[in-house]
């Protein structure tokens, strides 16, 4: 793999096998997301899933809901 820029944020973490969870934190004047990936060490996955619910509970778009 010569560019892992192509393959997306994901796939770095997975090739080195540490836990990775994005989540949505806000939103970019353009009404773009904006994301955060939360990386925790190896065998830190209830780390990194506190930490993100720790994260989404001060989040600015944590009572956005989608028009239906």
């Amino acid at each position: 793999m010569r560019d892992f820029r192509r393959l997306g944020a994901t796939v770095p973490l997975n090739v080195s096998r540490l836990p990775g969870l994005p989540t949505r934190y806000g939103t970019s004047k353009e009404g773009m997301p904006i994301n955060v990936q939360v990386v925790g060490a190896l065998q830190a996955k209830s780390t990194i899933l506190h930490f993100a619910f720790l994260l989404e509970a001060v989040s600015p778009v944590r009572s956005l809901r989608p028009t239906l």
